[in-house]
């Protein structure tokens, strides 16, 4: 399977790389201010915010004992100013230090969000972009066209069963090295779209598309598959192309068929169900 990576460079030194499953990307460290910002705003946080809130604990927890303990904005106005005499510097300063803890795990985290869903739409893009060369490429051992997902193209109708197909092709890529399945493309990889197949769904757009797919998976082979594909779009020759990307799964997929399992490979440009005997000698090599 292609390797991607989406690299991301300042001058604040050597590049970070994480790796997601075949893809790797690489974050540049945080620069300084962006560190300091949020250490001061954390700071100011813990004297004005978190400081108060731990005298409303105590003035409640006062109240409850005691049936003269004074009004809580009377506590809070005698216990906050104190924090500014010399005496009760330590109280400040271990305040400060709190907020700026809470400050920098906040502002990592934040950084780290942000830069992630930025990483990911970059990949996705990288991805969508590999759609038409991997059409022009016709199928092989790591591609395989499908016309679609559940609208029989000969009978003009709705085909549930066509589902089953579709899971047969994403088991034979579970079980194997992975690989993409493309929806939406006959046989000579000419784009077909998937018009016929969002008529069929009660939201007829490409998030529910998606979302149908996961759910095939889940059905026929196990949730617990379903974080092994990835989904994504491209416009071809006006029309819409779905994209599976299929990684290897820790364990093997077997198929959900009338109260049976059966345990499907890529084999070439097809998907291959094997019997007993072949499917457990590949699974001990496989999954050993």
């Amino acid at each position: 399977m292609t390797n991607l990576q989406i690299t991301y460079k300042t001058n604040a030194g050597p590049d970070r790389r994480f790796s997601f499953g075949h893809f790797t990307m690489a974050l540049s460290p945080f620069k300084l201010p962006f560190i300091a910002t949020y250490i001061l705003v954390g700071a100011v946080v813990g004297v004005l915010v978190i400081h108060p809130l731990n005298l409303v604990v105590v003035w409640w927890e006062l109240s409850r004992f005691s049936e003269t303990a004074p009004n809580v904005l009377e506590f809070l106005s005698a216990r906050l100013w104190l924090i500014l005499l010399p005496r009760h510097l330590d109280v400040a300063i271990a305040y400060t230090f709190v907020g700026a803890i809470v400050g920098l795990a906040f502002g990592v985290f934040t950084r780290n969000y942000l830069r992630t869903t930025e990483a990911y739409k970059s990949l996705r893009d990288e991805q969508t972009t590999q759609i038409p060369a991997i059409m022009n490429q016709g199928e092989n051992e790591r591609v395989e066209f499908k016309s679609s997902l559940r609208w029989d193209m000969k009978e003009d109708r709705i085909n549930r069963g066509l589902e089953k197909v579709i899971a047969k092709t994403i088991a034979g890529f579970f079980n194997a090295e992975g690989g993409y399945l493309l929806v939406g493309v006959d046989d000579d990889g000419k784009a077909l779209g998937l018009d016929k197949d969002l008529s069929t769904l009660k939201s007829p757009d490409l998030d529910a598309f998606e979302r149908t797919v996961n759910d095939i998976v889940s059905k026929y082979l196990g949730g617990d598959l379903c974080p092994y594909i990835h989904t994504v779009f491209a416009r071809v020759d006006s029309s819409d192309v779905a994209m599976i990307i299929i990684r290897p799964t820790p364990r093997a997929a077997y198929l959900d068929e009338n109260r049976s399992s059966a345990f499907y490979v890529r084999s070439g440009n097809s998907t291959r169900q094997l019997d007993v005997r072949e499917a457990l000698s590949y699974a001990k090599s496989r999954w050993n």
